[in-house]
């Protein structure tokens, strides 16, 4: 993707609302360095890209995020829900990625600046 636009989010329930509006609900992630990034491309025009991500010093606990559309909390899963009341998103591990340059998500993540924006933790259910 030539012209990748990188867009970091306070929280990962800024990503699933990102999720709301995306053909694909799920969520991807990453671990670079020391920072776990979850990220959604999403696919502008043939040369143009926006990847939505969040990032935390702390992996998620869980392969599933849970979106309450009755109260709009979102919690973790490690196994699958069903019921009704949540989105469920699927959160698939990556081995290897070409979406992004390892050196673009190294600048995004501040080498000099400030670190990675962890936002107080999902609840995680079991």
């Amino acid at each position: 993707m030539a012209g990748v636009k990188m867009i970091r989010l306070k929280s990962i329930r800024d990503l699933v609302h990102v999720l709301g509006a995306s053909q694909v609900p799920l969520v991807h992630h990453i671990q670079v360095d020391s920072s776990h990034i979850y990220f959604v491309p999403i696919v502008i025009s043939s040369d143009s890209s926006v990847v939505y991500y969040y990032a935390s010093d702390t992996p998620l606990e869980g392969s599933f995020l849970l979106f309450d559309s009755f109260t709009g909390e979102v919690s973790v899963s490690k196994s699958w829900v069903s019921d009704s009341k949540y989105m469920l998103v699927p959160i698939v591990e990556v081995d290897s990625q070409n979406i992004i340059p390892e050196k673009l998500l190294l600048r995004e993540l501040g080498v000099g600046k400030r670190g990675p924006r962890a936002s107080p933790a999902p609840s995680t259910q079991a």
